[in-house]
Parts: C-alpha cells; structure tokens; sequence
C-alpha cells in the first residue's frame, strides 16, 4: 500500500497513518491505495474494491467519510479524470524490469532491437486474432514478442497454458496452438506442476497489479523509450508502429 503524507509535519521515522474514518473502511473490504485531488477541506483518497478503483473523500469535519463523486456549483464533475490519473499504474524502469523478470516465451527477433510484452490467454480469441496479425510484422523483423501467459478466461486456461509453458519447445508449441485455435491440438495439461503453477500466479498477479481489465495486453516503449500499454486487439496503424520495422 502506498504511504500518504499527513497534514503537518513529521519526522522521518514516523510512519503515516490513515484517519481513523479512512482506516474503518478496511472493515467493507476497502484498501486505501494512495491520495486523490480534492477540493479545499476535503481530503481525497483512491480505494480500491474488488479490483473497481473508488474514489474516497474524508469531509471537513475529519470524522465522516464518502464514496462517490464530487461536483461543483455548475454541475462539473471534479472526481473522474482525478480518479483515472491517480489509479493508472505507473509504468516506469522498475515496471519494464518486472516484466522481463516473468516466466514468458519469446517470438519474433533472437536479437532484437526492440521488446514488446503481451499479457495472453491461450483461451482467449482476441488474443489470437493479435497474434495472428502480427505474425507478418515479425517475420524479418527486429521486435521481440514476449508471451506472458495468464489464466482468466476459462477453467481450462491454466492447464493449456502449463501444456505450453512446460513443452520440451513452448515456443512451437504455442504457435501449434494459435495455428489450430478453435480446434487446438495442444491438449490441456492434466496437472499443473507446482512451478508452473506458481509462474502462471506471478503472471496474473502483475496483470493484476498494472490494471489489466483484460486479454490481451501490450505492453512497449515508444521511440523516446516511454513505456504504454494498449488492450485489446489493436488497429493496423498501432500494430504497426509497435510490431514493424522502424
């Protein structure tokens, strides 16, 4: 959970702590991720429920909390783009590293000048309509696809998933897979070993952690090198721009 600052001052040594009407919401299943704009005498705070993003508001009066948004005199609403901007994850350095830290199968470039990550369901169709149609960019190319795996969409997603990642090629088999999707002939596995398992757990939980609502997702770094991420299937121009050539 990200720290907030108190109002006043503290030492360094002193850990801040929620007030007390904010820290009671713990109890309705609400986690207090990090702070929210507010206007003056309010204090606003990003929970999260069940993966839903809330926006939380302690009143002036410091002892009574609100869920829901704010509005002006003239009808404006104060907490929406607020609440999108402080709830996006922050996709950084240390981002790119936990990406490249997975247990993901690689596609495309063996040395590649650029790395494009891609959250993927065996089970899901839309993933496989990107995969597809990013398989005459890569070919020659100089982009890397990095397939982490992850299982969300069906109850046999993480059984296909393990029959992938633990074949003696995952990546031929994956591509076996996409080939005949519909109709894989990539039988699920029948157990999940305990590492794979615990890999495919990881994946989900990044997934999680980055704000992925859904399969698939992109994540990949412009030419300045800032990282984006993109959901779902993608029109030409952006397939393009992030799996062609440059």
């Amino acid at each position: 959970m990200i720290s907030l600052a108190m109002v006043g001052c503290s030492s360094a040594s002193e850990t801040p702590t929620l007030p007390a009407p904010v820290q009671a919401l713990a109890t309705k299943g609400i986690t207090i991720k990090g702070p929210l704009p507010a206007p003056n005498g309010y204090r606003g705070f990003v929970g999260e429920y069940r993966g839903r993003a809330l926006p939380v508001y302690l009143l002036p009066d410091g002892e009574h909390t609100v869920i829901g948004s704010l509005y002006d005199r003239a009808g404006n609403d104060l907490t929406s783009d607020a609440l999108e901007a402080a709830s996006a994850p922050v996709l950084d350095e240390a981002t790119w590293t936990e990406l490249g830290k997975t247990r993901y199968i690689a596609e495309g470039a063996t040395h590649p000048k650029r790395i494009v990550y891609v959250f993927t369901d065996t089970e899901c169709p839309y993933c496989h309509k990107l995969w597809a149609a990013t398989q005459p960019l890569l070919a020659g190319g100089d982009v890397q696809v990095r397939h982490i795996l992850v299982a969300v969409i069906a109850p046999q997603s993480p059984y296909r998933a393990a029959a992938i990642l633990d074949a003696a090629d995952p990546l031929a088999t994956l591509q076996k897979h996409e080939q005949s999707f519909g109709h894989s002939t990539v039988a699920p596995a029948k157990t999940l070993a305990p590492a794979t398992e615990a890999a495919l757990v990881a994946n989900g939980e990044l997934m999680d952690k980055l704000g992925v609502q859904g399969t698939p997702a992109t994540v990949y770094r412009d030419a300045d090198g800032s990282i984006h991420m993109a959901g779902g299937m993608l029109p030409d121009a952006q397939l393009k721009a992030i799996f062609g050539p440059r």
